[in-house]
């Protein structure tokens, strides 16, 4: 988490939050690409894939792209996995029955982030054997607005006129960390509410917070809304990336 913090802002930032989403769910490669609503996408980069392969979809499949074409019709973010787009024509289409056999993929999930005017960022887990399953799609879920904050971030550090290019691929992935509170950060909360948010902070879902806590879920809902109240904030988004903007200042 630090090390994607950290980047925030700098060439490294897309290679450091690949490592934060691959650490999430087994997976055999990943695409990175960015979609518009006017424009043809570019391919930001890719582990484990094929030059070759990017070039054919560049050249031809990406009309085909039901993400891309999500995009363009609903500009939506967050998990997508490419079962909830894939109906009866795209599966016989040729993003599916061509592209992707070729690309010796069976199951993609999207990680669809905002990037700037109409544009946005899709990190793309693909699998070659097996699909996803519902609790592994769900664990992304629980960790998008990680996700979203620290993209966001990286947003609000660039100038005007930055655009993303290819970069260099890499491996690995980092492992998750305990997360705690900065001293001097939210001191409007008491250490009962600071203890519930370090938890949401650490990824535990609210059922798991209540667990944790010993309380039913619904005081864990009641003081999360008091909390974002203290904080003048309306979602987890805003939680985690005034938490990222602490550590990174």
């Amino acid at each position: 988490m630090a090390s994607a913090v950290s980047a925030t802002g700098t060439d490294e930032h897309v290679d450091r939050l690949i490592d934060l989403i691959s650490a999430e769910v087994p997976h055999d490669f990943v695409t990175v690409t960015r979609y518009s609503t006017t424009k043809i996408p570019e391919f930001v980069k890719h582990r484990r894939f094929s030059d070759r392969l990017v070039e054919r979809y560049l050249d031809r499949y990406y009309v085909f792209d039901p993400f891309y074409a999500c995009w363009r019709r609903e500009r939506r973010l967050g998990i997508i996995p490419l079962r909830t787009l894939a109906d009866d024509e795209v599966k016989r289409g040729q993003y599916m029955a061509e592209f992707l056999a070729q690309s010796e993929i069976c199951d993609e999930v999207g990680v669809i982030l905002e990037d700037g005017d109409d544009w946005c960022l899709g990190i793309f887990l693909d699998r070659s054997a097996k699909p996803f399953r519902d609790h592994e799609i769900q664990e992304l879920v629980q960790r998008f607005p990680v996700f979203a904050a620290l993209h966001a971030l990286d947003i609000k550090a660039r100038g005007p006129g930055f655009a993303r290019s290819r970069a260099r691929d890499g491996l690995g992935a980092l492992p998750r960390k305990e997360t705690s509170i900065p001293p001097g950060l939210w001191l409007d909360l008491s250490a009962r509410e600071k203890e519930l948010v370090e938890l949401i902070l650490a990824g535990h879902p609210t059922a798991a917070i209540a667990q944790r806590m010993e309380i039913t879920v619904g005081t864990v809902k009641n003081h999360r809304r008091r909390i974002y109240e203290k904080l003048d904030i309306t979602t987890e988004r805003e939680l985690f990336l005034q938490f990222f903007e602490s550590i990174a200042g």
